[in-house]
């Protein structure tokens, strides 16, 4: 029945049995948790309050008896605006924040039931525990997003808190406020806890890599249902897509093989961190790539105040809590960073500064507005090259020469792409660009606007960070049109 052979995490088994279920779902971040809630049955209904948005709630009223499943979601998203591009996220987090944009906290407008007769059978892949990238972050470090905009359908966020909740210092002191953002770890421990929490485990295998996604010929005559595990009847003719890959164990890895009429990538964009691209990057022990890494040499001693300083390249959230990280443990930093501080599209120059104090804090120390000792920024500057005995040269516009700094350790974080090699041609012919990588922001995959299925590949589904949605509050809307479409057309094939 199978084969053994060795693989990189010990002996492998190849399965030859096929399980069949109607949908596979790659990844388990929050938008996966979400469509699989939805995909359980449970469904939300308009609650009938007064919505801010007059017209908005009138649409609502005309179809109360019906979930938001049911309905024409172009139809409601028509006229909505907000802080994403895709109408049907715009829609979903105008319904369970209603004008959370105007500062507001206004309660949700929806009623959650559960139609288990409605349930699609379905299975969701994660690398890890539940929570996706959020289980690669650790401590007391905020959210940028408000607590409760981090809520998924099913389990008050607050709440869940409120019960679970450890006290843990912050890295500043932040006064508290009403716009109360939750710690890294609150959020991980969160997303964990609602697959039981929800008693949806048996949708769920984690600790699993897919290694091919692609379009089969369905031969078998039967298969095995990848819930019950009985022998079934072939539901699927011609074309089905065969969904690869393998579990992972200390001793052994063992395969497994899904067919499935419906494959969503809810992956996220955090698995390959990008580069700097010069030659020595790989080969350099002192090169770091995360906030993992720093901690780690951090944690065992490598790393400590009276080192050299840490290099940080970058000038995004991470770059911030990089240096924050550093800062909190007296670790001196030289900043690198492409753009003026003074640079509108500096995300930093973005933030409220009541609601995101730290990075503010990071802001007012590359302008020099506010001094701490052993902290140096280098704006408009660029790495020219890595040198051998922990030396970088660096260059900077308008400086008259370029400049060699030691250093500790060096911090590259200048964003991250999603790992799509399980797809053919690593998905570069599903962006809206074709023949390019996919990126969130440059070339996301390119799907219909509310049933978020590839415009390229029917059956294909993607949501999340790599349509760009990269806030929680608004890759819900995802799930949304997907679990409306997939149950749209399993109704049509009842008929």
């Amino acid at each position: 029945m199978a084969t053994t052979t060795m693989a990189s995490h010990g002996h492998y088994i190849a399965e030859k049995r096929v399980k069949y279920t109607e949908v596979v779902v790659i990844g388990n971040g929050p938008s996966a948790l979400t469509l699989s809630y939805l995909l359980a049955g449970n469904r939300c209904y308009y609650n009938g309050n007064p919505h801010p948005n007059e017209f908005l709630g009138y649409k609502l009223d005309e179809n109360r008896d019906q979930s938001l499943i049911e309905q024409d979601l172009e139809y409601l998203s028509a006229g909505l605006e907000g802080r994403s591009s895709n109408p049907v996220a715009i829609l979903f987090d105008n319904l369970t924040h209603p004008d959370a944009d105007f500062g507001t906290e206004l309660p949700s407008l929806l009623e959650w039931k559960k139609h288990e007769e409605q349930a699609i059978p379905h299975v969701v892949l994660g690398r890890g525990p539940p929570g996706g990238a959020w289980q690669m972050m650790e401590g007391s470090m905020q959210t940028l997003s408000l607590g409760n905009w981090m809520e998924l359908p099913g389990l008050p966020f607050k709440q869940w808190l409120a019960d679970h909740r450890i006290s843990t210092p912050v890295l500043l002191n932040n006064k508290s406020s009403k716009h109360d953002r939750a710690s890294m770890n609150d959020v991980k421990n969160y997303y964990e806890a609602y697959v039981s929490e929800n008693k949806l485990e048996k949708y769920f295998q984690n600790n699993t890599i897919v290694t091919s996604v692609q379009r089969v010929v369905n031969r078998d005559e039967h298969e095995i249902d990848s819930e019950s595990g009985e022998v079934m009847s072939s539901s699927c003719n011609g074309q089905i897509w065969e969904v690869r890959g393998y579990h992972l164990n200390e001793e052994m890895c063992m395969g497994f093989c899904y067919r499935s009429r419906n494959v969503v990538i809810a992956t996220g964009t955090y698995d390959i961190p990008n580069k700097l691209g010069l030659p020595g990057e790989n080969q350099h022990e002192y090169i770091l790539h995360s906030i993992a890494e720093l901690e780690k040499v951090i944690e065992s001693g490598e790393l400590r105040p009276d080192s050299s300083p840490l290099a940080v390249v970058g000038a995004g959230l991470s770059a911030a809590d990089g240096i924050l990280t550093a800062k909190s443990m007296g670790i001196p930093v030289k900043h690198i960073c492409r753009r003026h501080c003074d640079d509108p599209m500096l995300i930093y120059n973005k933030l409220p500064s009541a609601l995101y104090p730290e990075y503010h804090q990071v802001l007012r120390m590359m302008k020099n507005e506010e001094k701490h000792e052993g902290y140096e920024c280098f704006p408009k500057h660029r790495i020219l090259d890595l040198m051998q005995d922990n030396k970088i040269l660096i260059s900077g516009d308008g400086s008259p020469c370029d400049r060699i700094l030691e250093v500790s350790y060096l911090l590259v974080l200048i964003g991250s792409r999603p790992d799509l090699s399980f797809l053919p041609n690593e998905g570069k012919d599903l962006g809206i660009v074709p023949n390019c990588a996919i990126h969130c922001k440059h070339n996301p995959i390119d799907v219909d606007p509310y049933s978020y299925q590839s415009v390229h590949e029917p059956g294909l589904f993607a949501m999340g960070p790599i349509v760009g949605d990269n806030f929680v509050r608004f890759l819900r809307g995802g799930a949304l049109g997907i679990a409306s479409t997939l149950y749209k057309n399993q109704s049509s094939d009842k008929l």
